[in-house]
C-alpha cells in the first residue's frame, strides 16, 4: 500500500506537471483534511495556521485569529 498521494495536472496535450506526492500521515493531520496540493508546504505542514493562505477565505473558512475554522 502507497503510503502518500500523488498530485499532478493533466493538461489537454497529454503533459503532466506539476507532480507532487505528500504522505498521508500529512494530510490526515489537517484539520479538515483538504486535497488540494498547495495547501501543504514542502515539509509536509498544512497551511491551516496560515493567515495568508487566500484559498481558504474561497472556500469559505474564516480566520479566527489563529487558524482557519
Amino acid at each position: 500500500m502507497n503510503d502518500s498521494v500523488r498530485f499532478s495536472t493533466l493538461h489537454p496535450d497529454g503533459t503532466v506537471t506539476g507532480q507532487r506526492s505528500i504522505a498521508r500521515t500529512d494530510i490526515m493531520a489537517c484539520p479538515h483534511v483538504i486535497m488540494v496540493a498547495e495547501h501543504y508546504r514542502p515539509d509536509g505542514s498544512c497551511r491551516c495556521n496560515d493567515p495568508d493562505h487566500a484559498d481558504m477565505a474561497e472556500w469559505g473558512y474564516r480566520w479566527d485569529g489563529a487558524t482557519w475554522q
